[in-house]
């Protein structure tokens, strides 16, 4: 993927704030004069290639140790791929004028929203909208606990949102979403009367909030469910589970 909408997708992705990203464009010079003196300067943009629009940071970040300040605040676009029509006029080597460098950064930013924008789906724009109301408090959950998904569990969640409303399959709604976000916990329906929730692991503060968020999206109110870490009933043939004080009665 090597078009300007990618590294303001990624921005998304990570939670980062995309009016931070920095679109530099191809080589420019340009004088300035300050104080009486006219100074010569060059901008322009590091790691760019005639055949594409953007130049991944990957390919000279193998390991991925570059963190998202330093990935974003100079995002290399080499404008002539698609957009020279747009671009041919500003990038004149007759201006002079230092502005163009942030003329051409705000263009960027129109030009990749729009390129995301037309690359969406009606799917895509309801799950935006869903997650904008469970930002907001809506469905039941909270503000508070829904900042504690990443990005991409939080579109997860709105998916899942969206296919109770449109099948009424709560429990299995509930149950494909555990599956995806918190793959550790394990759903039981007791008699069709009561929910298990069983997580062998310890217990984990930030792991119980999450999932006490997602019940209260996904169970009716005033279903009965139980949360349990580690111990849980004792099964024949699993003596672990059969030892005292090991189990819950």
């Amino acid at each position: 993927m090597n078009f300007i909408w990618y590294p303001l997708i990624e921005a998304i992705q990570d939670d980062y704030d995309t009016t931070k990203i920095r679109y530099r464009v191809c080589d420019k010079e340009f004088q300035q004069t300050a104080g009486g003196v006219t100074i010569r300067r060059k901008a322009g943009a590091h790691h760019m290639s005639p055949l594409l629009e953007y130049l991944p940071l990957v390919l000279y970040d193998q390991d991925k140790t570059t963190k998202n300040e330093d990935k974003f605040s100079r995002v290399d676009i080499n404008p002539y791929f698609r957009f020279g029509d747009i671009f041919n006029h500003i990038l004149s080597p007759e201006r002079n004028d230092p502005n163009d460098l942030i003329i051409c950064d705000i263009i960027t930013h129109a030009l990749a929203e729009i390129d995301r924008i037309c690359g969406m789906s009606k799917h895509d724009f309801k799950v935006l909208l869903v997650m904008a109301e469970l930002k907001n408090g809506c469905f039941g959950g909270s503000e508070d606990g829904y900042q504690l998904f990443s990005p991409i569990e939080k579109r997860a969640v709105a998916e899942a949102l969206i296919k109770l409303y449109e099948t009424s399959k709560g429990l299995r709604c509930l149950d494909n979403l555990l599956k995806t976000i918190m793959p550790d916990f394990k759903l039981r329906n007791r008699d069709q009367e009561e929910i298990i929730f069983y997580n062998p692991a310890e217990f984990d503060e930030q792991q119980d909030k999450k999932l006490r968020f997602i019940i209260k999206l996904f169970l009716p109110l005033n279903f009965p469910y139980i949360i349990q870490w580690r111990y849980t009933y004792g099964t024949i043939d699993h003596d672990p589970s059969m030892l005292l004080e090991e189990f819950v009665l």
